[in-house]
């Protein structure tokens, strides 16, 4: 069955990844961002799929988080962003919170 909340949790990350790529002031880590949205893409397809999300592996979730962690901090100090670096914050929390409900299903089996 389909979680419709972590469906959500997708559609949300996904949005937030596009607006940055989309915005001059995230160019320097645009292909950063492309990459984990290809890899997002795949995990969602996967899921609507497959009913699962077995390919999200531990390895591959821990590598787009410190990815993640990395821009974050890159970009929270950049005084030339502005209120646009809550963006960076937001895609982290938000994909926090998806590893969690994956974990939490996992558990779950």
């Amino acid at each position: 069955m389909i979680n419709k909340k972590l469906v959500n949790d997708f559609a949300i990350l996904i949005g937030n990844l596009k607006i940055c790529i989309n915005l001059d002031s995230y160019g320097e880590v645009k292909k950063e961002y492309e990459i984990i949205l290809d890899e997002i893409l795949k995990w969602i397809r996967s899921y609507y799929k497959n009913k699962n999300l077995d390919i999200v592996t531990h390895e591959n979730s821990l590598e787009i988080h410190n990815t993640l962690e990395e821009i974050k901090w890159k970009i929270l100090p950049d005084k030339n962003i502005g209120d646009e670096s809550l963006l960076s914050d937001d895609i982290l929390i938000r994909y926090e919170v998806i590893i969690k409900t994956i974990n939490n299903e996992r558990s779950k089996i």
